[in-house]
């Protein structure tokens, strides 16, 4: 076998490598969490009763978000810095609630059962907040995935690269696309860091809507930075591509 066709050879394996790191984004797939213009948190219903059952069921609903939502955490394959962060938040939050819950249904003042009441939405943002920040974390942490997945690729064929120039072929093509490959891996990594890292810490905004107004904005950012990231590691994938392609075709210099 002459050392152009190994190479072809070796370069088509490649070829079939980069489907691996092809998948959908998770921030690509699933809808935005965020308060939609003009919504407002439920009125408490005037009922004690009626105010009970509904803050129960509020409470049920959003305990089984957080489970979804620690799964999602746990299933993400790779960590950004910050998973342990939001476990820790959203353990919290299911004991805040749990509590929450136990106070308004043996709470007997209704004034106060209002207030107890308003605070399952304005006191943990499950929805409005923990569920589109673990969705950037976790994207982050499948960006970071990815990014180790086309890194890899990169060592290799910069292998067979140096090989080919070692033998006196002429590759500057597939250098310049494995430098510029390296350059949006990197580019990616700062990225999807720094959406996760930006909305780890966000708090409930209990009520004050200059803190919900800021903590919609930085998570509309961090989606953007999560998207700037993907569209990198799609760039560094199809420069791995132009590179391997450029060893398919190997010329002395």
């Amino acid at each position: 076998m002459t050392f152009t066709t190994r190479f072809r050879l070796g370069a088509a394996a490649l070829v079939a490598s980069t489907a691996l790191v092809a998948a959908a984004p998770a921030w690509g797939a699933a809808p935005a969490q965020t308060a939609p213009t003009g919504q407002t948190d439920p009125t408490p219903p005037a009922r004690l009763t009626e105010l009970k059952a509904r803050a129960d069921e509020a409470v049920k609903d959003r305990l089984a978000q957080i489970d979804k939502l620690a799964g999602r955490i746990n299933s993400a394959g790779a960590d950004c810095g910050q998973n342990a962060d939001v476990t820790g938040q959203l353990g919290a939050d299911r004991t805040g609630l749990q509590s929450l819950d136990a106070t308004i249904q043996a709470e007997t003042d209704a004034s106060k059962a209002v207030a107890e009441y308003r605070r399952i939405f304005t006191d943990f943002r499950i929805y409005w907040l923990q569920t589109p920040k673990t969705n950037e974390v976790v994207a982050c942490d499948r960006a970071s995935k990815g990014d180790s997945s086309l890194t890899s690729l990169r060592q290799k064929i910069q292998a067979r690269v140096d090989e080919a120039k070692a033998k006196g072929y002429d590759v500057s093509k597939a250098q310049a696309a494995l430098d510029d490959m390296g350059s949006k891996l990197g580019a990616a990594t700062t990225s999807a860091g720094q959406a996760s890292s930006s909305v780890a810490d966000l708090q409930p905004d209990k009520g004050d809507q200059s803190v919900l107004s800021s903590n919609l904005a930085t998570l509309g950012k961090g989606r953007q930075d999560l998207h700037t990231a993907w569209n990198d590691l799609q760039g560094a994938r199809h420069d791995a591509r132009s590179a391997i392609d450029d060893l398919k075709d190997l010329h002395k210099s």
